[in-house]
C-alpha cells in the first residue's frame, strides 16, 4: 500500500489567545472554521491523512504546534490566520530562509487560493515566524483578509465565503500533491457561488491606495526627506528611492541625536540596526516622523504626519506588531524597526 500524504493544518491562536479581534469577530474562531472546512474538503481525495493542531477552542504554544507536526512526520504544514492593521486582501508567508520546496508549494497554493477568493493579492512573502522556522517540512502561513476592515469583516462573517477560503487552500494542496478525487465525491463545496468576484488589480505590497497624483501623505514624506537635501522625486509613490531616503534620514538623526557615527548610505545594514533606539509614546521629532512615514507606507495609519508619538501612532505600532507576530507593546524597538525597514 502506498504511503499516505500527511497534511497538517494549524488554525492560528485559540483558547486564552483570541488573536486579532474586531468587528464582532475573533481570529481564533475564523481560523478554526476555515481549518475544519478545509479538512472536510480534503477528505474527498484519496491517499491522504489530515490532522489539525486543534479541533476546538484551546490554547497551544507555537512550539507545541510544530512539535505535533514534526513528530507526526507531516508532508506539509499550513498555518491559517486572519490579518489586522487596516489593510485588505490575502497574502502568504514562508520562512525567511525557506527551502526550495516550501517556495514551490507557496507559489502553487497562493495562486489557487487567489483564483477562488478573488480579493486583493498582497503577494507571496517571507518572514521569521516561529511556526515556519521550526517546522521540519514545507510550511506556509496564510493571512486571509483583515478582521479590522469593515468590508473584509463582512466577508468573513459569511459562511459561504469561509467555505471558499477553505476550498482555495484545498485546491492548492490538491495541485501540489496531484491528489485524485474519491469515486462519487462532490466536486464543489456546499456553497453555490463565491461571495466576491475576482478583481484584475493585484498589489504585492501593503502600500496605501494612490490617486492619479500619488498618495498625498507619501508626497509629504518625500518633501520631508528632501529637507535633508536628498532631492528625490515628489511623486506620491513609495518606491525604493523613498525608502532609501528614509533610511538616510534615520541614520542622520541617529548620528545627530545619539552620536552613532553611521555612514549616511541609505542601507539598513548591521551597524544601522545596532544603532537603533526604543521610541515610545510621548516622543516627538524627526525620528517619530520617520516611524510614522514607515507605518503609513506599510499600510498602518499613524494619524497626522506630525512627528508626535501620540495615541494614533501607538495604535498603529501595536497593529503592525500584531500583524507581524511581534511583541505587542506599542514601542518601536529594534525588532519593530527591523520589520518596518526589512
Amino acid at each position: 500500500m502506498a504511503k499516505k500524504i500527511k497534511i497538517f493544518i494549524d488554525p492560528g491562536h485559540g483558547g486564552s489567545d483570541p488573536g486579532a479581534v474586531a468587528n464582532g469577530l475573533r481570529e481564533k474562531d475564523l481560523t478554526l472554521a476555515i481549518a475544519k472546512a478545509l479538512k472536510k474538503y480534503l477528505e474527498q481525495f484519496e491517499g491522504i491523512d489530515v490532522r489539525l493542531s486543534r479541533e476546538d477552542d484551546r490554547f497551544l504554544s507555537l512550539a507545541e504546534r510544530t512539535r505535533l507536526a514534526n513528530e507526526w512526520g507531516a508532508d506539509i504544514f499550513i498555518s491559517i490566520h486572519i490579518n489586522a492593521g487596516g489593510g485588505t486582501g490575502f497574502e502568504t508567508f514562508v520562512f525567511t530562509n525557506a527551502s526550495s520546496k516550501s517556495v514551490a508549494y507557496q507559489n502553487v497554493i497562493h495562486e489557487e487560493i487567489m483564483k477562488v477568493m478573488g480579493v486583493t493579492d498582497r503577494g507571496k512573502k517571507r518572514a521569521n515566524f516561529a511556526v515556519l522556522r521550526t517546522s521540519r517540512m514545507p510550511a506556509i502561513l496564510t493571512e486571509n483578509l483583515f478582521i479590522d476592515r469593515a468590508s473584509d469583516a463582512a466577508k468573513l462573517k459569511d459562511p459561504t465565503f469561509i467555505s471558499y477560503v477553505a476550498k482555495g487552500h484545498g485546491e492548492g494542496i490538491v495541485k501540489v500533491f496531484g491528489l485524485k478525487r474519491k469515486s462519487g465525491a462532490a466536486s464543489k463545496p456546499t456553497a453555490s457561488k463565491p461571495v466576491v468576484k475576482p478583481t484584475p488589480n493585484k498589489t504585492t505590497t501593503s502600500q496605501p491606495k494612490q490617486s492619479k497624483s500619488g498618495d498625498q501623505v507619501v508626497r509629504a514624506i518625500q518633501a520631508f526627506v528632501n529637507n535633508y537635501g536628498f532631492g528625490i522625486a515628489v511623486d506620491g509613490i513609495a518606491g525604493p528611492q523613498t525608502m532609501r531616503a528614509l533610511i538616510r534620514v534615520l541614520q542622520t538623526e541617529l548620528n545627530k541625536q545619539f552620536g552613532r557615527g553611521l555612514v549616511i548610505d541609505g542601507i539598513f545594514g548591521s551597524r544601522t540596526r545596532a544603532a537603533l533606539i526604543n521610541l515610545r509614546a510621548g516622543a516627538s521629532g524627526n525620528l517619530t516622523r520617520v516611524l510614522q512615514a514607515l507605518l503609513h507606507i506599510k499600510g498602518f495609519n499613524p494619524g497626522p504626519f506630525d512627528g508626535v508619538f501620540g495615541d494614533m501612532t501607538t495604535a498603529a505600532v501595536r497593529s503592525f506588531q500584531r500583524a507581524r507576530r511581534l511583541s505587542v507593546d506599542g514601542i518601536a524597538g529594534p525588532q519593530t524597526w527591523g520589520a518596518l525597514l526589512g
